[in-house]
């Protein structure tokens, strides 16, 4: 009896544990949306694990990364940020299927904020003219 109540009790506690997984990446979506963006794509998550050793004591951790990709004016951002932290911010920029480098890409910017960006003067990466499509 006692190891059908604890299967039970291990079960509910997976099951809570998924929908909260899952509901920081619905916030994450829902804050991409609340500011301005319509095409978001479906939140996916990574998990880093780290251990570092203090004295004779192992010390682990991990951090779980939410990344959301959005399609801006022909162009496809992967936003992140971390579980449970306020904040996001431009992870990859998609053009033809590559990542160029962006140096300098302000974070969490508002959709008319990174069409702004888009059409602002400022240098671009290599190849965002090909996706960028006013």
């Amino acid at each position: 009896m006692n190891t059908k109540v604890a299967s039970a009790l291990l079960a509910l506690g997976l099951g809570a544990s998924l929908v909260g997984c899952s509901s920081n990446e619905d916030k994450f979506v829902e804050e991409l949306k609340a500011a301005g963006f319509t095409a978001v794509g479906e939140p996916r998550s990574e998990s880093e694990k780290k251990s570092k050793k203090i004295g004779k004591r192992t010390v682990k951790s991990s951090q779980k990364t939410i990344e959301v990709t959005v399609r801006v004016k022909g162009c496809d951002l992967e936003f992140a940020k971390v579980s449970g932290q306020s904040g996001y911010w431009l992870d990859e920029l998609h053009v033809n299927g590559q990542e160029p480098d962006w140096p300098g890409y302000p974070e969490n910017l508002k959709q008319q904020d990174v069409v702004a960006a888009f059409a602002g003067s400022q240098p671009k990466p290599d190849g965002f003219k090909d996706c960028y499509q006013p």
